[in-house]
């Protein structure tokens, strides 16, 4: 087997029925749903795609930005870029065509793969500008033979995309080799060995490639653009009820808004079997309170980045976090790791001891850093007794204030019924303490903080009908933008 990542998802597709279903593709509003792709179909779209792509002059090795909406035309232009050897380049969320423009200017692409809505005159003008448009071919029933896959070096890159920003404002590229995004996939299988006949109902688009390659039906939830802001809760919860779905993967936002409407209409799902939620700190009230809608399912924090998936798991049943106070208990860091934590300093833990907090930097397999290099997270953190990652702060935010960071504070707060998003900002010797919700809140806070922290902290309490989130996961407070 080629060190090219396709060859796991070729594999997959060529040695399972070929009728065997493997994407479900949902109703969109206005429109009517997709056909399921089955083995056959999916091989013949690649097939197709890679056909058009060759036809256009597209090189092993050469990046190709993506310009597709969510759906099977985006999926087997990804698939034909890799089986070709190409290296397909996914922009970051919201993009406009500005922006996309000058991406494809700063990365040297010079081609992108579009659909046939885009219209001629924009073709003309991107050509004018350097920019080629290949045309997605449309589905077709012809009978193409699955083509093998492009063998590739193993450092070269596979797949280039982009991070939410929650750091420093701006999405930073990220670059997975074959390698690395191979060892992401055993690393995933390995933390979450795949169940016979299991659908899987996933809200991040990454999952899916890694679905493919595990042998793992995907039933993607009906949410345009896999945008968590255009959700419809309803819609989502009848894509569950009629099923079959066994498993589920989304962000904060997507589960309280599950949440919500299933507190107005109750439902169970006993079918479910876990719940994976990640992409910014859970809090520990909504991993209780999805408990009785999905009372077989282990609730599930995977802890990771797009440049390491994942770093840590934690199941909530198996391994009960510590007091809020203490921070975001993310479990124990993944064997296939090699790490350390940066010291930065103390912090107090609501036992009274003071314990040392660094930087966690990470290497391994399934880091997307040059080989003998860190990757540095940007969270902050400590190993509690049981060894399980405590997250107290992130990077831009970290500034300790009489032994407390501000996850310990967040972490405490949104314990408060009635709070949605809390987020804490180090000021000289104290925190300003932003809440989204209402200032009748303020009398619990300040309990809570009576309660967790010493009475010589100074916090300051604000409150917002929002705080500003990053667009990906709309779940990571920017704190740089709060006011």
């Amino acid at each position: 087997m080629s060190a090219n990542f396709y060859e796991l998802i070729h594999h997959t597709l060529t040695t399972h029925p070929a009728e065997q279903v493997w994407v479900q593709w949902p109703a969109l509003p206005g429109q009517q749903a997709p056909a399921a792709d089955t083995g056959r179909s999916l091989l013949g779209r690649i097939g197709a795609m890679s056909v058009r792509l060759g036809s256009h002059g597209v090189q092993p090795g050469q990046r190709v930005l993506l310009v597709l909406p969510v759906g099977p035309a985006l999926l087997s232009g990804l698939l034909g870029l890799l089986a070709v050897g190409a290296v397909p380049v996914l922009p970051p969320a919201g993009s406009t065509p500005s922006s996309l423009r000058l991406l494809a200017k700063q990365q040297g692409i010079g081609v992108a793969l579009v659909s046939d809505a885009v219209p001629a005159w924009a073709r003309l003008l991107a050509r004018l500008r350097g920019l080629r448009l290949v045309i997605s071919p449309a589905a077709s029933s012809a009978a193409i033979s699955p083509l093998r896959p492009q063998p590739v070096p193993a450092n070269q890159p596979a797949l280039v995309s982009y991070s939410s920003g929650s750091t420093g404002g701006a999405p930073k590229t990220v670059v997975r080799t074959h390698a690395v995004l191979t060892a992401q996939h055993l690393t995933l299988k390995a933390a979450f060995p795949p169940l016979p006949g299991q659908h899987d109902f996933p809200l991040f688009p990454n999952v899916l490639l890694h679905n493919l390659a595990a042998g793992v039906t995907s039933v993607l939830p009906a949410v345009p653009a896999l945008d968590v802001r255009q959700l419809e809760a309803a819609t989502v919860v009848e894509q569950l009820r009629t099923g079959p779905v066994h498993t589920l993967t989304g962000n904060v936002f997507y589960f309280r808004r599950l949440l919500e409407h299933l507190t107005q209409h109750p439902t169970v799902f006993p079918e479910v079997v876990a719940l994976g939620i990640g992409g910014s700190p859970v809090p520990e009230v909504l991993l209780a309170a999805l408990q009785p809608y999905f009372p077989a399912a282990q609730r599930i924090i995977i802890y990771g980045s797009s440049e390491a998936e994942p770093l840590a798991i934690r199941e909530a049943a198996a391994s009960p976090a510590p007091p809020p106070a203490a921070g975001y208990c993310v479990g124990h860091l993944r064997p296939e790791l090699t790490w350390e934590l940066r010291p930065l300093g103390q912090v107090r833990t609501p036992a009274g001891n003071w314990v040392q907090v660094g930087e966690l930097a990470v290497r391994g397999p399934h880091v997307a850093v040059a080989e003998a290099e860190w990757f540095l997270t940007g969270d902050f953190g400590y190993l509690d007794a049981e060894q399980r990652l405590i997250l107290t702060g992130r990077k831009g935010n970290e500034i300790i204030v009489a032994g407390v960071q501000h996850y310990q504070l967040e972490h405490a707060l949104s314990t408060v019924p009635g709070v949605a998003r809390v987020a804490a900002r180090p000021t000289a010797n104290g925190f300003t303490v932003y809440v989204q919700g209402t200032a009748a809140l303020e009398p619990a806070l300040w309990t809570v903080l009576g309660q967790c922290f010493p009475s010589d902290l100074p916090v300051s309490l604000l409150f917002r009908a929002e705080l500003p989130v990053d667009r990906r996961h709309h779940s990571k407070i920017l704190y740089a933008e709060l006011a």
